[in-house]
């Protein structure tokens, strides 16, 4: 005996559908903007490399409007995120554009985290960090976390 088709799941099908379509446009704004930021990122590098940098505004002035940018990008994927979560194995693999776009994400992302890492430490050479900027001693010593544990014990 099967059951009679439930009325709300057409529509849940529809929504879903219609989320996974507005998933699928806010990773490719995200990922528009990552090439961007990512542009904006391999100029300060060139030009960190170059010594061609003299005020730490000059490159914190391309950043921020980005980072608003950015922020409402991250907010359009989070809008649509779950119904992506909720779909088995077998139905993703049935969408491979969202899978790759979010793969093509992370990857821009790490790219541009690398070299800002990069960047950030080229600033430190070139001392364009103010003293109130630099990272802590943990960061620049592993170690130490290591003998303060072991102090502990």
């Amino acid at each position: 005996m099967s059951l009679p088709p439930d009325p709300h799941s057409a529509g849940n099908t529809s929504r879903s559908h219609e989320e996974l379509v507005a998933l699928a446009h806010a990773l490719q704004a995200h990922i528009d903007l990552s090439n961007e930021i990512l542009a904006v990122v391999q100029q300060e590098h060139q030009r960190l490399k170059g010594n061609k940098i003299e005020d730490l505004a000059e490159l914190q002035s391309a950043r921020q409007d980005m980072m608003e940018r950015l922020t409402l990008a991250q907010a359009k994927i989070a809008e649509h995120k779950d119904v992506w979560g909720e779909l088995t194995n077998s139905q993703k693999q049935s969408m491979p554009e969202i899978g790759q776009r979010l793969k093509q994400c992370t990857d821009l992302i790490m790219k541009i985290v690398s070299l800002d890492r990069e960047n950030e430490q080229l600033m430190l050479r070139n001392k364009l960090v103010p003293p109130g900027h630099l990272p802590p001693a943990e960061r620049q010593n592993p170690n130490l976390v290591a003998k303060i544990y072991k102090d502990k014990l």
